[in-house]
């Protein structure tokens, strides 16, 4: 349902002679998707018992992203955004389908033990949410802008907000997602050196994951301080929101729990049973 409203979507979005049936189809088609998605978290909380918990695996992180994101944009573009919706659903279908892989292939729970945990994936999967609208009002700016920039006038982009409403928007978005991202990297890095038993390899901060994480952090920076900074301003600013998505989105597959990035020491693992053997 989400990948034929998002069809439906950049079909209205090209022709502009289409029935008015066909926006209130897309809107039905979105809300039914939404309320599927609703009732999978529902389903997962009821009858899995105890063991389920809301952010014990990427499945379920996704599932809520999918869920916020859909409400969110649905909102923004009544009251914020006019037309945000044909940039955001195709994001939408990405994280469904990422979602059915992550239940059918890749699924492994993960404990959440302490607080600091807690409060890591949950900044963690809230500003992907936030870094995601971020993303599809960068490419909605970059469509606006190429229009006007052909010189159609307001053919294709009547019912669409400013280019200054977008980037507002696109800076604010990034504003929440530079904090949220930056909590998230603080409280992995405290889960890291609160552990015991870890080995820590010397080059841990090399690793992919936190040179992505890193990346990711840089970006939203400098988008979230465009206002100040004229040269990143306009299409800079939207591409490099796009492109920290794609780099989160590389930070998601670099690693199954985003708050796991070293393994126990084998040689310290052979100790501990030497020492606990009769």
């Amino acid at each position: 349902m989400s990948l034929a409203a998002s069809i439906l979507a950049v079909i209205r979005l090209r022709r502009h002679a289409m029935p008015q049936h066909s926006r209130k189809i897309q809107f039905s088609l979105t809300g039914t998707c939404l309320l599927g998605t609703i009732s999978l978290v529902v389903y997962r909380a009821v009858f899995h018992g105890n063991s389920w918990q809301p952010l014990g695996s990427h499945l379920d992180g996704l599932l809520l992203i999918a869920m916020l994101f859909a409400l969110t944009f649905l909102f923004v573009q009544r009251a914020l955004v006019r037309g945000l919706a044909v940039f955001a659903l195709p994001l939408l279908t990405v994280m469904l389908a990422w979602g059915l892989c992550a239940s059918a292939w890749t699924y492994e729970p993960f404990a959440i033990q302490s607080l600091w945990r807690l409060v890591h994936l949950s900044s963690v999967y809230l500003g992907s949410l936030v870094l995601c609208t971020a993303a599809a009002a960068g490419a909605m700016y970059l469509y606006v802008q190429r229009r006007l920039r052909r010189h159609r006038g307001q053919v294709g982009v009547e019912h669409m907000a400013s280019l200054e409403a977008i980037e507002r928007f696109n800076i604010g978005s990034a504003t929440i997602g530079f904090a949220l991202l930056t909590l998230a990297l603080v409280t992995g890095l405290i889960i890291i050196l609160d552990r015991e038993g870890i080995h820590m390899d010397p080059q841990w901060w090399r690793s992919v994951k936190v040179l992505l994480a890193v990346t990711v952090w840089l970006i939203y920076a400098i988008v979230m301080n465009v206002r100040f900074a004229t040269a990143f301003r306009g299409a800079r600013a939207a591409w490099l929101s796009i492109a920290g998505i794609v780099l989160l989105v590389a930070v998601f597959s670099a690693a199954r729990d985003l708050s796991d990035p070293v393994r126990p020491n084998p040689t310290m693992m052979r100790v501990e049973r030497v020492r606990a053997a009769p």
